[in-house]
């Protein structure tokens, strides 16, 4: 994606978490907090984009909506929902464990890091230079009496991570760390994946959590991947970690990094099934993982 372009992926990620949380199951699977930062979002968005927030608020083009989305690739409503409802959960219960500092790569329109200024704990993204500031005049808009999450601009992997970090005076080396990589590693190359593993490893005194996101295409029949990987391409963007999850494993194990949850995508629907009436399917090939670095 280029610097100075919007992503549109990041972007449709807030509009269909929106709508669905238009539903009042889902609705009970996050605290009211998270469900108001995207409300006002969609309504920050530039036109045409901002008319999803009434549209979506009307029941019949709400069903036509997830009708739609469905027909193109199925299960990827519920894979949005399912990975902002766990790795919430896991981010919760880190911070429960003292965990103090969040570091957010790609934030893109993410809740974590305004969500978790609140609670006192130190956050930090990286974005693109164009997310990095609609996402500044978002927050001064919309909170601006809350406190902010630091937003840096980076380009990567143009910007090296490690000086990114070492110039950065609020990230500090010494504090229990979280990186959280939500759909991050999907557009970069494996020979990039792994650098970034091994600078992130490598500059915290404190081993970090990686807590992120994988997408084995390998999984989707070719007829959906060849849906997914075009829709990605027709707004600017290029999907180009394509590892399996076998392979994606032993990347993260060649570069010291203890896999401490790999959950997929069956695991992930009855986890929300348990809490949600809903028969929506979920995309294959979709994984939620927990890494700590050796």
């Amino acid at each position: 994606m280029k610097a100075d372009q919007l992503s549109q992926t990041a972007t449709f990620i807030a509009i269909k978490f929106y709508g669905l949380t238009r539903i009042d199951d889902f609705q009970t699977l996050f605290d009211a907090s998270t469900i108001k930062f995207y409300d006002k979002l969609v309504t920050s968005l530039p036109a045409p984009l901002s008319y999803y927030h009434y549209w979506l608020q009307l029941g019949w083009i709400r069903k036509l909506y997830i009708w739609s989305e469905e027909l193109l690739l199925p299960g990827d409503l519920l894979h949005i929902m399912g990975r902002k409802w766990i790795i919430g959960h896991i981010l919760e219960n880190l911070v429960d464990e003292g965990y103090e500092q969040i570091i957010v790569l790609g934030a893109g329109f993410d809740h974590l890091s305004h969500k978790y200024m609140q609670q006192d704990v130190s956050c930090i993204e990286l974005d693109t230079p164009h997310m990095a500031e609609l996402k500044r005049r978002f927050l001064d808009e919309y909170y601006p009496n809350s406190r902010r999450p630091r937003i840096l601009d980076v380009h990567l992997p143009n910007d090296n991570i490690d000086t990114i970090f070492s110039n950065e005076q609020q990230i500090n080396p010494h504090k229990k760390t979280i990186i959280v990589a939500e759909g991050f590693f999907d557009y970069l190359s494996s020979e990039t994946v792994s650098l970034l593993l091994q600078q992130i490893g490598n500059y915290f005194t404190a081993p970090p959590k990686l807590v992120g996101t994988h997408f084995a295409l390998d999984e989707l029949s070719a007829f959906r991947r060849t849906v997914f990987t075009r829709s990605v391409q027709i707004v600017g963007e290029k999907l180009s970690f394509n590892t399996s999850v076998t392979e994606f494993r032993q990347l993260l194990q060649d570069n010291n990094y203890q896999i401490q949850l790999m959950q997929g995508a069956k695991d992930i629907r009855q986890r929300i099934v348990q809490h949600v009436d809903t028969d929506l399917p979920i995309l294959p090939g979709f994984y939620i993982f927990k890494a700590q670095k050796k």
